[in-house]
């Protein structure tokens, strides 16, 4: 304040926040993850949203996933016929069904599900001429199997090489020795580790 202007005085103000505002947090981990995928926003996408016919997914902040989900229209770019067909497949939770007395288990494969020497678990019951080869069997993987490969950052429909390079890279990339020992991560580690267990074992990562 000078004494030619009495009401000349500013208040200074000085920032004393100790954590920084959200937004600024979220676009330092975006750099590090993954950036939201609507157009100039540069916040972390931390919340996936299916694509078009289910095929993949975005990710996005908050607050445009809001926006996305409330557009979103599953059956976008289907022609009727496609979007009669997907209602009638629901029904039945997208399998392929059969007549009485036939389909994996008619004839001889009946009688042989009953032999524990022969019992392979659920893969029993595939059938050999199934179309799509791997990406039939990628449509069979359960909730479990989904939920590990979300754990990788993968989709659903990832392959053994695609599984297999992802796993060794979080474990490399979590690893305390990875980082001068430093454990804050070790957490991630340990749910990467179970994710990887599960789909060795269900041996989704051979090819």
């Amino acid at each position: 304040m000078s004494d030619s202007d009495p009401f000349s005085y500013r208040v200074k103000f000085k920032d004393m926040r100790i954590k920084p505002p959200k937004d600024e947090a979220s676009r330092a981990r975006a750099q590090k993850t993954r950036v939201c995928d609507h157009k100039d926003c540069d916040l972390e996408g931390t919340h996936p949203a299916p694509k078009p016919g289910g095929k993949g997914q975005h990710h996005f902040c908050q607050q445009h996933a809001a926006e996305y989900n409330r557009r979103f229209n599953f059956f976008e770019g289907m022609s009727q016929a496609e979007a009669a067909a997907f209602t009638r497949a629901e029904r039945f939770g997208h399998k392929r069904t059969w007549r009485f007395g036939t389909g994996p288990m008619a004839g001889q494969k009946g009688a042989e599900k009953l032999d524990p020497r022969r019992w392979a678990g659920r893969r029993f019951f595939d059938v050999d001429d199934v179309a799509g080869g791997e990406a039939a069997s990628s449509n069979r993987r359960s909730g479990l199997q989904l939920r590990a490969l979300k754990e990788l950052d993968l989709e659903g429909d990832a392959s053994p090489t695609e599984i297999r390079a992802r796993y060794a890279e979080y474990v490399r990339r979590f690893h305390p020795d990875s980082n001068k020992g430093d454990r804050s991560s070790e957490h991630k580690l340990q749910r990467v580790l179970r994710a990887g267990k599960l789909l060795k074992a269900a041996g989704l990562m051979k090819g």
